[in-house]
C-alpha cells in the first residue's frame, strides 16, 4: 500500500488534466487550470486524500467527493484491472485556446471511483481564434467531466450581474424594526400619548400611564387650566417648559413632570397597515411594478423604481420613510419577476407565444414550436428585436448548415430576448407551390371545371 501525500498532488493534478480519460483521471475529473496549484481556497484539503492502490503502475486512490469546500472521502479503493484503461485524450498543441477570464472559477469535481469513459472528438468555439470553429478544429476532448452528474450541470455565469426591476415584477418589502439608537432626541408625533402632572399640586393631572392625554391632529394638547398648548415637534423637556411657562399664572412652582405613555405612533401605524400575519405573513407590502415604473408603499406614497437594482430601491425607499417615521428598516426583493415571453410565426409546427425562464437560443425556440416544417426556409430565419429605446432592429440568420450537423458552433445561434419575434419564412419552391395551388387548384380551375384534353383521330 502506499498514501497520497501532498508532496505527490501537484504533479497528481497536472497528471489529470493532460489524461483526461486513464482509470485515474475518470474519478478525479477536474476543471483546474495546469498551471494552478491546487490551495485550499479552491476547496482542496490535502490531508483528507485516502490511501490508494497500486494497479500496474498507476495509483488508484480511493473515491472522493466534494462536501460543502472541503474534499473527504466517500468511499474506498478500487483495484481496477490493468486492460480497464481507455484511450489517452491530449489537446494538440495547434488547437491552442485563448485565455478567457471567467467567474465562476475552475469547479472541482468529485466521481466515484472505478469509471472509465473514453474521450471522444469534440469542438469549443474557444478553438476558432476568432473565427467560427469547425468540425476540423475538432480534438480530443473529456466532453463528460461531470459524468453522471451532467444532468445537473455546472456552475455557469449568471445571467446578469446586477438584476434591475421590470414592469409587472413583484417586489416585496419587508419592514423590520430596527431596534437601534436614534442621536437625535425624540420629537412627539400626531397620536403620541403622555403622562402630565405637577409634583407640587396634585389636582393637576391628566392621563395615566394606561391610557395618556393624546396630541390631536392640530398638534396640541388641552392641558388643564390653561387650555391648548402647541406639542408636535417638540421634545419632551421643551414642551415641559413650555407647560411650566403657562402654569406659573396659577402656580409659584409648577413642577411640570412628563412620562411618555405611546410615542412613534406613526410607527405603529406603519406597521398596522402592513401586517400580514393572518394572511401571508409577517409585516410585509408586495406591490407589482406598474406600466409607469412606480409601485404605491403606505406613508410615503408613489416611488420611480424601473430600472433600479435591490439595492438603490432599498436606499431610496428608507431615506423617505426616515423623513416620516424612526425605528424602522425596509428590506426590498423580488418575490415574482413579471414573465418573459418569445414568439414564433411563420412554418413551424405551432406558430406561438412561448414563456421563457432561462437562456433560450434560437432553435430551442424553434424547437418549443415543434420544428421548422417542410417547405420553411431555414437560410433566411427572421428575428425581430426591440432595442432599449422601443426602435425596432432585425437580424437574418442561416440555420440551415447547423441544422444539418455542418456547422458546429454556429455564429448564427443567437440568444433570444424577451419579446423577440422568430418568424421562418417560406422557401421560394413554396411560395411558387403554394400560388399555383391557389391560382389553379382553388382559382379559376374551381369556377371552370377542367377534365383535360382529348384528341380524337379522324376517319
Amino acid at each position: 500500500m502506499t498514501f497520497w501525500t501532498q508532496s505527490r498532488l501537484p504533479l497528481a493534478i497536472a497528471i489529470l488534466n493532460l489524461s483526461c480519460a486513464s482509470p485515474v483521471s475518470a474519478q478525479y475529473a477536474t476543471q483546474q487550470q495546469p498551471t494552478q496549484q491546487p490551495v485550499q481556497q479552491q476547496g482542496y484539503n490535502p490531508a483528507s486524500y485516502s490511501e490508494g492502490t497500486m494497479v500496474s503502475g498507476a495509483m488508484v486512490p480511493g473515491a472522493i467527493g466534494l462536501q460543502g469546500q472541503t474534499w473527504v472521502n466517500i468511499g474506498p479503493a478500487v483495484n481496477a484491472p490493468a486492460s480497464a484503461g481507455c484511450s489517452t485524450c491530449v489537446q494538440p498543441a495547434s488547437a491552442s485556446v485563448p485565455p478567457m477570464v471567467v467567474s465562476p472559477g475552475p469547479q472541482p469535481v468529485g466521481l466515484t471511483s472505478g469509471a472509465c469513459q473514453p474521450c471522444i472528438s469534440a469542438v469549443d468555439c474557444a478553438a476558432g481564434g476568432g473565427r467560427e470553429a469547425r468540425w476540423s478544429d475538432s480534438t480530443r476532448m473529456d466532453f463528460q467531466p461531470l459524468m453522471h452528474g451532467e444532468f445537473i450541470g455546472p456552475v455557469r455565469l449568471p445571467a446578469m450581474l446586477q438584476y434591475r426591476t421590470r414592469l409587472g415584477d413583484e417586489i416585496e418589502f419587508i419592514y423590520v424594526l430596527s431596534r437601534q439608537r436614534i442621536d437625535p432626541e425624540y420629537r412627539l408625533q400626531v397620536g403620541d400619548e403622555l403622562q402630565i402632572s405637577s409634583q407640587t399640586d396634585s389636582s393637576i393631572r391628566m392621563g395615566d400611564l394606561t391610557k395618556g392625554i393624546a396630541i390631536q391632529t392640530d398638534g396640541k394638547i388641552q392641558a388643564q387650566l390653561v387650555g391648548p398648548i402647541q406639542a408636535v415637534g417638540l421634545t419632551i423637556p421643551q414642551l415641559r417648559a413650555e407647560l411650566e411657562k403657562s402654569y406659573l399664572k396659577y402656580l409659584k412652582k409648577p413642577a411640570i413632570d412628563i412620562q411618555p405613555v405611546a410615542t412613534n405612533t406613526r410607527l405603529r401605524d406603519l406597521q398596522n397597515s402592513v401586517d400580514s400575519r393572518f394572511g401571508a405573513g409577517g409585516q410585509v407590502q408586495r406591490v407589482v411594478v406598474n406600466p409607469d415604473g412606480r409601485v404605491n408603499l403606505p406613508l410615503i406614497g408613489s416611488i420611480y423604481v424601473y430600472g433600479l437594482t435591490l439595492d438603490d430601491i432599498r436606499r431610496e425607499v428608507n431615506l423617505r420613510y426616515a423623513d416620516r417615521v424612526t425605528g424602522i428598516e425596509i428590506e426590498p426583493r423580488i418575490s415574482k419577476q413579471a414573465p418573459h415571453f418569445i414568439y414564433v410565426f411563420g412554418e413551424v409546427g405551432k406558430p406561438n407565444r412561448f414563456e421563457i425562464s432561462s437562456p433560450t437560443s434560437v432553435t430551442m425556440a424553434l424547437a418549443l414550436a415543434e420544428g421548422v416544417k417542410n417547405g420553411g426556409n431555414r437560410r433566411q430565419v427572421i428575428v425581430l428585436r426591440r432595442a432599449e429605446d422601443w426602435r425596432m432592429i432585425a437580424t437574418k440568420l442561416d440555420l440551415r448548415a447547423e441544422h444539418l450537423g455542418r456547422r458546429p458552433t454556429p455564429t448564427d445561434e443567437i440568444w433570444l430576448r424577451d419579446s423577440d419575434l422568430i418568424i421562418v419564412p417560406k422557401t421560394p419552391i413554396k411560395v411558387f407551390d403554394d400560388l399555383a395551388e391557389l391560382v389553379f387548384t382553388q382559382g379559376i380551375y374551381r369556377i371552370v371545371p377542367f377534365s383535360g384534353i382529348s384528341i380524337q383521330q379522324q376517319q
